[in-house]
């Protein structure tokens, strides 16, 4: 689940919905192989998020933080009804508004249903583990954020025929989004005018892969820990507060 949203002139609008239901599908291939008993089930892909930020620009499409909780609660709630109790949310949006919606859909299932659901990449993103792990390349990816470095690695590694070659021309581009000072505003109105924040000139399809594996992996063991009643990772602290910040500003 994750929106439609521009990512810069370069990449295809779908980055993010392509790249969860990808690692979502090598997830419960890796999972068949190690634990065969269980059945998994790929729910059809939902295109909807909160994407404020981006909405400046055409292919962004927007959810109201409200409507993801919705559609997260009514979702599950159906298919608890038939038995389903484990729940893997894959989202690739890490918009703190998309968060809040999910999250709180999630929440709400839980409170109704004797279920389990889990949200695994979120907590992996902004614990940094990325940063922690990643190989060296060279310059510095804690400015990585939108079309950048990272996802047109990404892009490139997965369908490389949907990213624009005009990418190696793109000069590099900074802002910090998660600064309290930027939360509920759009990208032209931080001065962002192509889409991208990061350096996609940069990408590199070895890179992706890692990072596919790197998010492929996340979704296996978070799935796995579920299953055997282990407690899953949360969301940091300060993106929590961030997060509930996002509410009031909506």
């Amino acid at each position: 689940m994750s929106p439609l949203e521009e990512h810069g002139p370069h990449l295809p609008i779908g980055t993010d919905l392509l790249t969860a239901r990808d690692a979502a599908r090598e997830a419960i291939r890796t999972i068949k192989k190690q634990k065969p008993e269980l059945t998994c089930v790929l729910f059809p892909i939902i295109p909807l998020g909160y994407s404020k930020m981006a909405s400046d620009f055409p292919g962004t499409v927007s959810t109201q933080i409200k409507a993801l909780k919705t559609v997260v609660y009514d979702v599950c709630s159906s298919l608890a009804r038939f038995g389903f109790k484990y729940y893997v949310l894959c989202t690739f949006h890490m918009d703190l508004g998309h968060l809040k919606g999910l999250y709180s859909g999630m929440n709400k299932v839980m409170k109704a249903h004797k279920v389990k659901i889990i949200e695994p990449w979120g907590p992996y993103f902004y614990s940094k583990e990325v940063e922690k792990r990643e190989p060296q390349v060279g310059f510095d990816t804690k400015k990585e954020v939108h079309a950048c470095f990272r996802e047109t690695s990404l892009m490139n590694y997965q369908y490389p025929y949907l990213v624009d070659p005009c990418y190696k021309d793109l000069q590099s581009i900074y802002r910090d989004l998660y600064s309290p000072r930027v939360l509920g505003k759009t990208f032209k109105e931080i001065g962002i005018s192509e889409g991208y924040v990061g350096s996609p000139a940069r990408a590199d399809s070895d890179y992706g892969r890692w990072y596919f594996q790197q998010i492929v992996e996340t979704y296996v063991q978070a799935t796995l820990d579920m299953m055997e009643g282990k407690k899953p990772p949360e969301l940091p602290t300060q993106t929590q507060l961030l997060m509930r910040s996002m509410f009031w500003l909506h």
